[in-house]
């Protein structure tokens, strides 16, 4: 099944239910945390659903949930993981000005993050 942005949202409700059970909440507890409907977050651990922004958001911001790793089950699912991974990779002051300006944009807006990171793997996912 396809949702908000033509992924595979049952990889994603998947992903969704393993940080639940990581965390060792109930359905309705993990709805409650999020701040969404019970029925939203049923339909979204499901799979028939896409998670909301703001869902995403809170993933990330409140359990440090790798969106790389929700998104698309690629590298670790929490971000501590990812920084000790990220020691390895080339430096953003090495990167192009337009790729330090893009990063430097999203690191302020979570949203924009969100949406860029959909459309990406939307586009990777048709190649």
């Amino acid at each position: 099944m396809t949702g908000y942005s033509g992924q595979n949202t049952q990889g994603i409700g998947e992903r969704l239910r393993t940080v639940r059970r990581h965390l060792n909440y109930t359905r309705r507890q993990m709805a409650g945390v999020l701040r969404i409907h019970q029925s939203g977050y049923y339909k979204n651990e499901s799979g028939e659903t896409y998670p909301r922004p703001e869902t995403l958001f809170r993933l990330q911001r409140d359990y440090g949930i790798s969106m790389d790793w929700l998104l698309s089950n690629k590298g670790p699912m929490f971000y501590k993981q990812k920084d000790r991974e990220k020691e390895k990779e080339p430096a953003l002051e090495d990167r192009a000005p337009e790729v330090r300006e893009l990063v430097d944009h999203m690191d302020r807006d979570p949203q924009l993050k969100h949406e860029i990171l959909a459309y990406f793997f939307k586009y990777r996912n048709k190649k």
